[in-house]
């Protein structure tokens, strides 16, 4: 969970997966979507948003609330470490929705802190999946009020997001596990510092050693724009490549222990989103998981209706009512 806690903390954006670049909230499509939902709800309905991130999908529901005089009440709860008024503490217009919210960090779905028919709706964008299902299930059924509902968006395993998740999730796996690339530039930060010890640093460029490296760390980052050249890839390898050439274009002139901390620091990076990639494959909804879905729910007595919900005549997310 930790590279979660990071990513949130770190992001500075509402949410993790929009339409298009709209890090910044839920727009479109998505938020008439949403609003639907919203407009089910009477008056002072208490609502938890499950695996809430920074509040994108509960910020919605406190403009909803906002616009039409409806005081509700909204929780978000993230198993994740965090903290979004602290994080997103610049954000002006994002401040004024966050702080009308109750936030739970550290806070699983499979262990609510809230009474039993307390909750009249739980809603989730791209969050319930990721828990134990028929955990959350039992938790959340249980909270629910006699006419309550569980109102989901989750992952489609056809939609661009997971098609793109894939694409990254295997391209990050051979760079930092197949690939020599790293292991090749730390290698030449470790002469450099022998170097820079010997009083010779001001050299570097003429150091044979260093020439001889270097030619190799080329060759790997040509061999690697073949192997990745078509569009789906191009993307995920410019970030790589960007945040390794400060390393190599700042050797001669910063020291190689704080170029060695921040590749450190890079492939960190790289390693934690490769595991949230991984963590989103295994939590989309395929069709077979959604009959499991369908057999847990009509087991604790409810209902489910799920259908794709589709932007550009394309899958985005499935959209689950459970009541």
């Amino acid at each position: 969970m930790k590279h979660w806690s990071n990513y949130w903390s770190s992001s500075k954006t509402l949410n993790s997966f929009a339409e298009s670049d709209a890090s910044q909230g839920y727009k479109g499509a998505i938020k008439n979507h949403w609003f639907k939902v919203f407009s089910t709800l009477k008056p002072n309905s208490r609502i938890v948003d499950i695996g809430c991130g920074n509040g994108a999908l509960a910020c919605l529901a406190v403009e909803y609330s906002n616009n039409h005089n409806l005081n509700f009440e909204v929780h978000g709860i993230d198993a994740a470490d965090i903290n979004p008024l602290h994080t997103l503490q610049s954000q002006k217009e994002s401040i004024k929705l966050l702080k009308q919210l109750s936030f739970h960090p550290g806070t699983p779905a499979e262990k609510l802190p809230f009474k039993a028919e307390s909750v009249d709706i739980f809603i989730s964008q791209f969050g319930f999946e990721y828990t134990n299902v028929q955990q959350a299930l039992e938790e959340c059924t249980k909270a629910l009020t006699a006419d309550g509902v569980i109102s989901l968006m989750s992952h489609h395993n056809e939609s661009f997001i997971s098609k793109d998740t894939m694409t990254g999730a295997k391209l990050l796996n051979e760079i930092l596990h197949s690939s020599p690339l790293f292991i090749q530039i730390d290698l030449l930060l470790d002469i450099a510092s022998q170097v820079k010890a010997s009083g010779q640093y001001h050299t570097w460029k003429n150091n044979p050693y260093n020439q001889s490296i270097s030619n190799t760390i080329k060759w790997i980052l040509d061999t690697l724009k073949t192997q990745f050249s078509d569009d789906i890839h191009k993307a995920w390898l410019q970030d790589i490549i960007n945040r390794v050439l400060p390393t190599l274009q700042n050797i001669g002139t910063t020291t190689p222990q704080e170029l060695r901390t921040y590749l450190a620091q890079q492939y960190t990076a790289l390693e934690d989103h490769r595991i949230r990639l991984e963590d989103q494959l295994k939590a989309m909804f395929t069709k077979n998981k959604l009959d499991t879905l369908e057999q847990q729910v009509k087991g604790l007595g409810f209902t489910i209706q799920a259908a794709p919900f589709m932007l550009n005549e394309q899958p985005f997310a499935w959209s689950i009512n459970i009541n």
